[in-house]
């Protein structure tokens, strides 16, 4: 049976996020912030995802060896799944493969000299994959396939003047890899959530190579800040900013990488 916990609330502004945090005894004087870091917003049913977060404490120094539980909630109530102690760093990792739609968080109970602590709530949308693409004409056949590159840069197109709205990935309003995320959905292709994630699981092309279809991260110090769909011409589809709206839009720089998906 696992123990109650009191529920006095505390409330705080960690990082720009609203956290809750619930006293685990009346006479602990520590106050500690448990995160939930870096949670994709949907996966592929039968994918895996990790929940990570970091347990600190004072000051925000990690708290090492503390026991933090992974829970879920699927309708009104929350239910543990699983518990695991913090790193030396003071983080934590879970790693799940759900079957439905779900809102995950971390919570840390406390003890007699630490409050307890809840991270924020993060909702995973768990997606049906696409039924697989038709086969391809045969040599001779009467019909032709569009190639994959065309079919990504018609559907990027074909959301021009989409509003971007940061952490969309639409399907009528997106930023800018959830832009990304999308059109490749569309067309059959997995892609993660995040334009840097984006970058690690595509193939890497040489820029002179780079044809209609292919995804151009724009990079400052190697650090990936935006994506789009190479277009042709020296423009990508992108949905750029707020108050922007999907558009093509200019190659401005030469800090950029080019990746393949498919």
């Amino acid at each position: 049976m696992s123990t109650p916990w009191k529920r006095t609330a505390v409330i705080g502004l960690v990082g720009g996020t609203a956290l809750v945090a619930f006293a685990g005894n009346a006479g602990a004087i520590t106050p500690t912030t448990q995160s939930l870091d870096d949670v994709p917003d949907s996966i592929m049913k039968g994918s895996s995802v990790t929940l990570s977060g970091t347990l600190t404490g004072t000051r925000d120094r990690p708290l090492t060896d503390e026991p933090v539980a992974l829970e879920r909630r699927t309708g009104q109530e929350w239910t543990r799944v699983a518990t695991a102690d913090t790193g030396d760093d003071g983080s934590v990792t879970f790693r799940r493969a759900p079957h439905a739609t779900a809102q995950w968080r971390i919570t840390y109970a406390g003890d007699t000299f630490r409050d307890g602590a809840t991270s924020e709530v993060a909702r995973v949308e768990v997606r049906t994959p696409p039924p697989p693409p038709p086969p391809r004409p045969q040599p001779g056949g009467s019909q032709q396939s569009t190639p994959i590159g065309q079919r990504i840069v018609a559907v990027a197109a074909a959301h021009a003047g989409s509003p971007y709205a940061y952490g969309a990935s639409g399907p009528t309003r997106f930023d800018c890899s959830g832009f990304a995320q999308h059109v490749h959905r569309a067309v059959g292709i997995n892609l993660p959530r995040t334009s840097s994630d984006q970058h690690r699981a595509t193939r890497s092309i040489p820029r002179h190579a780079k044809v209609p279809g292919d995804l151009v991260f724009f990079h400052s110090g190697g650090s990936v800040y935006h994506v789009g769909i190479y277009a042709g011409g020296n423009h990508v589809w992108a949905a750029p900013e707020t108050g922007d709206v999907v558009r093509k839009q200019h190659i401005y720089t030469g800090s950029y990488y080019v990746g393949r998906a498919w």
